[in-house]
């Protein structure tokens, strides 16, 4: 018999704890509860403990069970629920904030959809001025069949946007119960209540609604040269309207695209950000390592004597994995290495995960062998000690790894054509093998890296383009210029990506396999 444990408010303010089966029969009252910070048992009068195996307040003489179960004092038990409510609370602000950047670019848009409309109609009306009178009808259902599809489009975004204003107000009503339960004093609520919310959180983040895969073009088709002194007829004169669907792009806008003077290298292998809008770039695996202003400048250059895989910045210094050495260095702010942690596989992706430790993605070879296993490991930087995180059944040859704001650890496996993340534990959340509509070549993902509202930027070398998740691992849209073509993105700066990151304001820099970096300047 499954047994469900319940708890009620009393008349008193103290909560009563009972179990009871599926159908809702009382099988024990467990304990009552008085409602100060040491709460205590009414029945024994003995001071209240809570399980953090069951994860409920507990009177061990109640339920002798959990004597051999680990407790906490209950004013321990509330601290441990505000830390969790005060990392969630985190969290689904950065939602609020993601979901706000959709809606803005769904008006954006909207506003693009309603030109188009005027576009096409001036067309249709200058076209049809040259045609016969009695041809009006023509002209008027075309007319009409334009309105209509851009009425149909436009309440689908606005259904689109309404979902996630109604998903911002949940949110916000989310982050003040837990701001207002943070607040609050009496530990036996706190714990309780806590506990409620905490758990009702990941019923919250799934809610998050999906953004539209893709977008509408409309087209009317041309007015084709005269042939052999033929007169045009009606439909030709007045034109006919094309819907062309094509995938989800986010707009852009290029700032910048170079390949510094000094620089002949090629493969923009990888970068990270600086301070000051600058970037850490490393071209053809090092072993130098340049910094990098929107203008092209080098600005720094610093030899770590070794081949660079990946680079990341920690404490306004500098990191690097050499694939080579089999190591992670860590340099000072003076760009001197100061401590090396050999690694038994070879390091690929790194990237800090907080102040003390990195997560750091390792593969048995460079090109993937049969029986190769990879790892996801976390390294302490002040003791060189390695974790390894149990998700290697997971992974096949990772490439590249980074955290975004909510503490996922997003990895980019090449081999396996797929982006996993995985919780700090290691513990599988989500994965992406590529967009639902089709692309020319299978998904190949290289680089990834996170921005503030924890969207997930990453490269897919063959399609020649960056792909862009929500928090949630789901495919949001297409990073591709708004002077490009719609259905390729093909010329200099962009052909080839094979890295990707963010600066300090926000800007998106793309190095490809021609020694070319692009400055990309998005709505955010």
């Amino acid at each position: 018999m499954k047994e469900q444990q319940n708890e009620n408010r009393n008349g008193s303010g103290g909560i009563e704890m009972q179990t009871s089966d599926q159908q809702g029969n009382v099988l024990r009252e467990s304990c009552k509860t008085n409602s100060n910070s040491s709460s205590t048992c009414e029945r024994h009068e003995s001071v209240l403990v809570y399980c953090t195996e069951c994860t409920y307040i507990v009177c061990g003489q109640c339920e002798k069970k959990h004597a051999l179960h680990h407790q906490l004092k209950l004013s321990d038990a509330s601290k441990l629920t505000k830390g969790r409510m005060n990392i969630e609370t985190t969290r689904v602000k950065n939602l609020i904030r993601y979901a706000n950047i959709v809606i803005k670019d769904l008006h954006i848009y909207l506003e693009k959809l309603s030109a188009s409309l005027t576009d096409i109609t001036n067309q249709v009306l200058q076209r049809s001025a040259g045609a016969p009178e009695e041809h009006d009808l023509l002209t008027d259902s075309l007319l009409n069949d334009v309105q209509t599809e851009n009425d149909t489009e436009t309440n689908r975004i606005r259904n689109k946007i309404t979902e996630f204003d109604e998903f911002i107000a949940s949110a916000k009503n989310k982050v003040v119960s837990f701001e207002n339960l943070m607040n609050a004093v009496d530990d036996t609520y706190v714990i309780t209540k806590g506990n409620c919310l905490l758990k009702s959180t990941s019923s919250l983040m799934a809610s998050l609604p999906n953004c539209p895969k893709e977008r509408c073009m409309y087209v009317i088709s041309p007015l084709s040269p005269q042939s052999d002194g033929k007169e045009h007829t009606t439909e030709e004169l007045v034109g006919q309207l094309s819907k062309i669907k094509v995938p989800w792009r986010i707009e852009v806008k290029r700032t910048g695209s170079f390949r510094p003077d000094s620089v002949s290298s090629r493969f923009v292998t990888t970068m990270c950000p600086a301070d000051d809008e600058l970037v850490w770039v490393v071209w053809q695996w090092g072993p130098g390592i340049q910094l990098v202003d929107k203008e092209g400048t080098v600005k720094e250059t610093v030899d770590v004597g070794c081949k660079v895989d990946d680079i990341c910045t920690h404490n306004d210094t500098l990191i690097v994995s050499s694939h080579e050495s089999k190591s992670i260095k860590i340099l000072d702010k003076n760009h001197e290495i100061i401590q090396t942690i050999n690694t038994e596989k070879v390091p690929r992706g790194v990237y800090p995960v907080s102040s003390k430790e990195l997560i750091v993605c390792c593969v048995e070879n460079l090109h993937h062998r049969k029986g190769d296993t990879s790892s996801l490991l976390r390294v302490n930087i002040n003791s060189g000690t390695v974790q390894e995180l149990p998700c290697s059944e997971h992974l096949i040859q990772p490439w590249r790894v980074a955290v975004n704001v909510n503490g996922d650890i997003c990895v980019s496996d090449r081999n396996k054509g797929c982006v996993l993340i995985f919780d700090i534990e290691g513990n599988l959340k989500a994965s992406y093998s590529g967009p639902d509509t089709s692309t020319r070549h299978p998904f190949a993902p290289h680089a990834i890296c996170c921005d503030r509202y924890g969207q997930i930027f990453v490269v897919d070398y063959t399609n020649h383009t960056v792909h862009v998740l929500d928090p949630m691992g789901r495919f949001r849209g297409f990073l591709i210029m708004d002077t490009e073509l719609e259905k390729r993105a093909i010329f200099m700066g962009t052909s080839s990506p094979f890295s990707v990151t963010i600066d300090s304001v926000g800007d998106v820099w793309v190095g490809n396999k021609f020694g070319y970096l692009t400055v990309l300047h998005y709505n955010k």
